[in-house]
C-alpha cells in the first residue's frame, strides 16, 4: 500500500499545483470560482484522503483480517452511463442478500475504521437527539443544488463503489475538475493503461471491495459502476464467477444526456465554461465505451451477461429486470412486480445544446450499440 499512497500523494498535489499556471489550461481558467475551490474546497479535499489513507493503515494494524475475506459470486452493473444503472442498482440493492456501498461509506469511508468510527459518533449523536445529523442532512441540501434532477443525492443510498477510488487518485470524477490531467483522462481507457498502472489499480479496488465485505459479512457484493465500461474484460479475470448487467442506450440520448449531467460539476469545478472540450472529450470516451462493451457482451457466456436496454427498462421494469436476472440465474428482489413504468424525466436535454460529432455517433458508436440490441 505504501507504493499506492506515495503516488496518490504525488498526483493529487501536482494537480493542485499545476492548477495555478496562467493560461496553460484553457479548459481550466483561473477565475474566482475556481480559486474559491482551489484554495478552500480541494485542500480539505485532500485532507480527506489523507486521512483516509491513516484509516487504510489502522486496518492493517487492528483488522488485518478483511485481507482474507472472498468476493464470492459479486453482481456488477455497468453499462453506458444515463441509461438506468442507478435505478437498476437501487431496485436490486432491495433484496437483504445484497450489500452496496453507500454514498457516506465510499466517499466519506472506505476504511474500516473510519466506519467504526463514524458509527460511534452517530450513536452519541442519536443519544443527543441526532442534532449533527439534522445539521449534515441541512448542509447536504442546501449544497447538491439541482443535482438531484439528474441523480439523486443520499448518503445513505446505495452508490457507485468507484468513489472509494478517490484515495488512489483513480476515480475517473476528478477529471470533470482537473481536465487537464492525462493520468485521469487514461482512467476512461483502463483497458489501454500500462500494466503495472492498471494491476495497481485493480488491487487497491479489490482491497476496498474486501474491507466493505468484512463490514457487511454473509451479504453478497452489488457493485454499480457506469464509468467501469473499460473495467469489464479486468473484472471477469479478477472474478471469475461474477455475473454482469450491463445497460445501454441509445447512443444520441446517452450523450447528450451526460453532457447536460456534468454541467453544474462543471460549473462547481470552474472547469470548461463554455463546455466545448467536455463534448469532444466525452464524445471520444463513448466511442470507445460502446466499442469496449460489445467486445465484452459478444464475448462472454450468456449465463454470466445480461443486457438491459433502457427503452425498455422504462417502459416494463418489472419484466425486464426479471428476464434479465432470470437469464442469469438470479434471485428477483423484492416489490419487484410493483415497479411502474417510469415517468417523463425532468432532466431535459438536446443534441443542439453541444456540439456533438454526430457522424462520430453513427460511425463508432451506433454499430456497437446495435451489436449489443441483439444480444439483449
Amino acid at each position: 500500500m505504501s507504493g499506492s499512497f506515495s503516488e496518490s500523494m504525488r498526483l493529487h498535489l501536482c494537480w493542485w499545483l499545476a492548477s495555478f499556471w496562467p493560461g496553460k489550461h484553457p479548459g481550466a481558467p483561473v477565475r474566482p470560482g475556481r480559486l474559491l475551490f482551489l484554495l478552500l474546497g480541494y485542500p480539505l479535499f485532500f485532507v480527506l484522503q489523507v486521512l483516509h489513507w491513516l484509516g487504510f493503515a489502522l486496518d492493517a494494524l487492528f483488522f488485518g483480517g478483511y485481507r482474507k475475506v472472498g468476493i464470492e459470486s459479486p453482481v456488477f452493473i455497468l453499462g453506458i452511463p444515463r441509461s438506468g444503472t442507478t435505478f437498476l442498482h437501487r431496485t436490486l440493492a432491495a433484496d437483504p442478500s445484497y450489500t452496496s456501498f453507500t454514498t457516506w461509506e465510499a466517499a466519506l469511508a472506505p476504511s474500516i475504521t473510519e466506519r467504526k468510527l463514524i458509527g460511534l459518533i452517530s450513536r452519541l449523536d442519536r443519544a443527543f437527539g441526532a442534532p449533527g445529523r439534522r445539521l449534515l442532512k441541512f448542509c447536504l441540501n442546501r449544497s447538491k443544488g439541482n443535482f438531484d434532477a439528474i441523480h439523486e443525492v443520499d448518503l445513505s443510498a446505495p452508490e457507485e463503489d468507484y468513489l472509494s477510488l478517490l484515495p488512489a487518485g483513480a476515480c475517473f470524477i476528478l477529471l470533470l475538475a482537473f481536465p487537464f490531467s492525462t493520468e485521469l483522462a487514461a482512467l476512461a481507457r483502463l483497458d489501454q493503461l500500462p500494466e503495472d498502472r492498471r494491476r495497481a489499480i485493480l488491487r487497491f479496488y479489490k482491497s476496498c471491495l474486501q474491507r466493505h465485505l468484512y463490514c457487511h459479512r454473509g451479504k453478497r457484493l452489488l457493485s454499480k459502476n457506469a464509468a467501469f465500461a473499460s473495467w469489464c474484460s479486468a473484472l471477469r479475470e479478477a472474478f471469475p464467477d461474477a455475473k454482469f448487467l450491463v445497460c445501454i442506450r441509445e447512443p444520441e440520448r446517452a450523450l447528450s444526456s451526460q453532457l447536460s449531467s456534468l454541467a453544474p460539476a462543471r460549473r462547481l469545478f470552474g472547469t470548461d465554461p463554455d463546455g466545448k472540450q467536455t463534448a469532444a472529450r466525452f464524445t471520444g470516451i463513448y466511442a470507445h465505451t460502446y466499442q469496449s462493451l460489445a467486445r465484452f457482451v459478444t464475448s462472454t457466456e450468456r449465463e454470466q451477461t445480461a443486457v438491459i436496454c433502457q427503452n425498455k427498462l422504462r417502459a416494463g421494469p418489472a419484466e425486464t429486470i426479471r428476464a434479465a436476472l432470470h437469464a442469469l440465474s438470479l434471485a428477483m428482489p423484492p416489490g419487484l412486480e410493483e415497479l411502474q413504468p417510469a415517468p417523463s424525466s425532468s432532466h431535459q436535454h438536446t443534441l443542439s445544446e453541444f456540439s456533438i460529432d454526430t457522424e462520430k455517433i453513427e460511425r463508432c458508436m451506433r454499430p456497437a450499440y446495435e451489436s449489443m440490441l441483439e444480444v439483449d
